[in-house]
């Protein structure tokens, strides 16, 4: 796994040489169930061109004035080692959908699950080559993704099926109108990117389909696309269940075996033909939505070779996060370590303050791990009433194994959402976050001020733009306003350990 040249590159990164314009750790310890880990982090803030930022969309109410170059190209939704160039680290960052915010998880006028606002309806998502030197990071070209037939690739989402789980888009004022927050039938979120050497190709996750894809690392054109389906070189149909904006956030390639691996961000979300989540109910408890309880993550195996794929459960214990939910949880990027090892991004409110914790765990597949792939949401319904279901019993189900190797947030980390994570060489890692494009969504009442709290536990009247029924009771409104102090900023983190990442094992 070592690579040469590239070690001399992260210990001059690390040294502080033109890369204290963003928090650094330094020097650190910890502890944790493996023993004492030793490392040393630091970060710069990712800079791009000017050439690269999006142009801001002039009904943005304060936000033109706040980014006079646009909206920076985000591309921290994932990342993935490129290779050396000199003394230099080069890595793909990838975009997600593009610029949105949260909105209302309920709404009217028209019906839905849950919105988001889209202020810039025609981005294209895409990928572009990062470079880490001495200077610090910065990005240094973008290419826009394309469907083989030359067709450009938006971000807007499709429209919900009656057993779907996905938002309505809405405007800048947020508001639903067809003439210019369409759905996209082929809309893409991409998530997760990996650069595989072998084959001399990318692949992208996606959180809609949930898609996999190939892509031509030249030209950003798409070759392939797998997805859930009853095919025997489909992914198993049931993640197509995938709880709304919690599609595969994570993606990367075993350096032993080869296979493509990822994960859903959370526990799935099925719905009744009515579009109503399913629910079940723990023992002595009351009945509670499936993607808040069920006790496990699906994780997803996929061999290019064959197009076969296995999948395993990824256990979630709701204690550790916001009401005891296991839908809290989030995973975000993964990287392979071979011979079955993983590391994880686990992420989400905690439970002590609902703040939100971000972990680096190792995660093993225990060579008695059960295939789940056969399991529809049976399964996670037995997780939950712990009870058999059908021939789904979740006691008897071998899940993958974990525990936290690091405390990031203790570390120093200080965004919001940890996303992308790259194996730089045998003892480095490299982070990144998603800046969610500088922007995000503010309650306000009904003189136009601002209010607090969460606008997702709102209602939203979406041919109006009015909210209602939210926790905060004076919000009537809301406006897409700059994210505020360094949220709006791309991080990008190397750390250092002090052994070889590959040498942690589970007792």
């Amino acid at each position: 796994m070592r690579m040469s040249g590239v070690c001399c590159v992260a210990l001059l990164l690390l040294s502080g040489v033109a890369m204290a314009q963003a928090p650094a750790a330094g020097r650190q310890m910890q502890n944790s169930a493996l023993g004492v880990v030793q490392f040393s982090a630091h970060a710069s803030f990712l800079e791009a061109p000017p050439r690269l930022y999006t142009p801001v969309q002039p009904d943005i109410a304060q936000i033109p004035q706040e980014f006079p170059l646009g909206l920076f190209p985000n591309v921290g939704s994932g990342l993935a080692f490129k290779g050396r160039s000199g003394n230099a680290v080069d890595f793909y960052g990838v975009t997600d959908r593009g610029p949105n915010t949260d909105a209302p998880s309920k709404i009217s006028n028209p019906s839905g699950s849950a919105s988001k606002v889209f202020p810039v309806p025609g981005y294209e998502p895409g990928f572009g080559t990062i470079r880490v030197d001495a200077a610090g990071a910065r990005l240094l070209n973008f290419i826009p993704l394309r469907w083989a037939d030359g067709r450009k690739v938006s971000g807007l989402p499709p429209q919900a099926k009656s057993t779907e789980a996905v938002e309505v888009p809405l405007t800048a004022q947020f508001r639903f109108d067809a003439a210019t927050s369409q759905f996209d039938p082929d809309g893409l979120d991409p998530e997760a990117i990996v650069f595989d050497a072998r084959r001399k190709t990318l692949w992208i996750s996606d959180e809609y389909g949930p898609w996999l894809l190939r892509v031509d690392p030249s030209t950003g054109v798409i070759r392939q696309r797998i997805g859930p389906g009853s095919g025997s070189t489909d992914f198993p149909a049931v993640l197509a269940e995938r709880r709304s904006n919690r599609g595969m956030e994570n993606l990367t390639l075993d350096v032993t075996t080869q296979r493509l691996v990822g994960a859903l961000q959370s526990p799935i979300d099925p719905q009744d033909s009515t579009g109503r989540p399913l629910q079940a109910a723990p023992p002595g408890g009351k009945p509670i939505d499936i993607k808040y309880a069920a006790r496990f993550i699906r994780w997803v195996e996929f061999d290019p070779q064959t197009g076969h794929s296995r999948s395993y459960a990824y256990p979630v214990d709701g204690s550790l996060y916001d009401k005891g939910r296991t839908g809290a949880a989030k995973l975000g990027d993964i990287v392979s370590l071979g011979s079955g090892r993983y590391l994880a991004i686990e992420q989400g409110n905690r439970a002590a303050d609902g703040k939100v914790q971000h972990w680096l765990m190792l995660v093993q597949v225990p060579v008695d791990a059960t295939d789940i792939s056969r399991h529809g949401h049976d399964l996670e319904i037995s997780s939950i009433t712990e009870a058999k279901v059908g021939d789904s019993d979740w006691s008897a189900v071998v899940p993958l194994r974990k525990t936290r190797l690091l405390d990031l947030d203790a570390a120093g980390w200080t965004a919001e959402k940890a996303e992308g994570l790259a194996l730089v060489d045998a003892n480095t890692l490299a982070l990144i976050n998603d800046n969610d494009y500088g922007i995000a969504s503010q309650l306000l009442d009904a003189q136009g001020l601002p209010v607090a709290g969460n606008i997702e536990d709102c209602t939203l009247d979406a041919a109006t733009g009015r909210v209602y029924q939210c926790q905060a009771a004076s919000a009537v409104a809301a406006k897409v306003v700059p994210r505020k102090g360094d949220e709006h900023r791309v991080q990008l983190w190397m750390i250092r350990f002090q052994r070889r990442l590959d040498s942690w094992q589970l007792p």
